[in-house]
């Protein structure tokens, strides 16, 4: 059965009061590997490679990142539930993970069910954009614009169920607008698209399309992120904008197998903290696009409940499954 919050917040109190020493000489005895379950080079393995370095200055350790990619992040994943539960063996989580469980019946693990959380490590905020040709400067006029042409204006995304896909998905349903849908094989390409004209809106995370920001080739509408951005402080929110309560970003946390001893996992969720706290860290991560966003196992188990039920909800609205 899946730990519950109790449980993690007395397992946290306890390995509080437990001698820092006795702690750091039990564990780790031995490299810890942080899977990420995407290819080298991508957002989450680059996250993951900051985390892991500085890691190992926080809890006397060796963190090491192996990449074990397929099956849209599902291989790494499952490989990391079905490891020893000893703390030795973390998986660089995606809140893709959330669309994925209500989209498909193929997904081998149960998020709730087969992990423990440890804590969130950064968000990397979506940024609304629109190709310069696109006559509209504000969310507002994208919305009056998009009602005035019901299914004629189209969004890019990173393809079909993909988080960029859900947050336009959301943004149509929060604002009673109707776009036709681009998909493309990944970020990349979608950038491309945007570039070149075929794309006429899309919601791209913020270190996919930074490098473009302030050129003409790209107009910034909003920030989909709770409050503005440190590295756009000038831009909007969504909410701001008029839609409110709006806000939708990408977030990457950290698991373990499910029965890893919580005083491990307090440990780590600690050592965690202290990694995001470290000013080297945070300009490392802000620099690449990323907005460090520690919280503890029992709220990253409460986000993971609320993204489960949320992206249910906008699946089922927009009326998508892969089976």
């Amino acid at each position: 059965m899946r730990i519950s919050r109790r449980t993690l917040v007395a397992a946290a109190a306890c390995a509080a009061l437990a001698p820092a020493a006795a702690l750091s000489q039990s564990y780790p005895a031995r490299p810890v590997k942080l899977i990420s379950p995407f290819a080298p080079g991508g957002g989450t393995d680059i996250l993951g490679r900051l985390i892991a370095q500085r890691f190992g200055e926080v809890f006397n350790g060796t963190m090491i990142v192996e990449n074990r990619a397929g099956a849209g992040g599902n291989v790494g994943a499952q490989s990391v539930a079905r490891s020893d539960p000893d703390g030795y063996t973390l998986l660089m989580a995606v809140n893709s993970y959330t669309i994925n469980a209500n989209i498909t019946k193929a997904v081998p693990f149960d998020l709730q069910r087969d992990f423990v959380p440890i804590g969130m490590v950064a968000t990397s905020p979506f940024v609304l954009v629109a190709h310069p040709s696109l006559p509209v400067k504000s969310v507002q006029e994208l919305i009056a614009y998009a009602r005035g042409k019901p299914g004629e204006l189209n969004f890019g995304s990173a393809g079909v169920a993909t988080a960029p896909h859900l947050a336009m998905e959301l943004f149509q349903i929060a604002t009673g607008t109707k776009m036709v849908h681009l998909p493309y094989q990944g970020s990349g390409p979608n950038v491309t698209g945007l570039l070149r004209g075929d794309v006429q809106v899309s919601a791209i995370a913020l270190n996919s399309i930074e490098g473009f920001i302030g050129t003409d080739q790209v107009r910034v509408l909003a920030v989909m992120s709770p409050e503005r951005l440190p590295q756009l402080p000038q831009v909007p929110t969504v909410a701001e904008s008029g839609v409110p309560d709006f806000a939708v970003d990408l977030w990457y946390a950290l698991l373990a197998p499910r029965d890893t001893p919580l005083t491990i996992v307090a440990k780590l969720s600690a050592d965690l903290k202290t990694v995001l706290e470290m000013p080297a860290a945070r300009d490392a991560m802000i620099k690449v696009g990323y907005i460090p966003a520690y919280s503890g196992p029992v709220a990253l188990a409460n986000t993971i409940d609320r993204d489960l039920a949320r992206w249910k909800d906008v699946i089922e609205r927009a009326k998508l499954r892969i089976d």
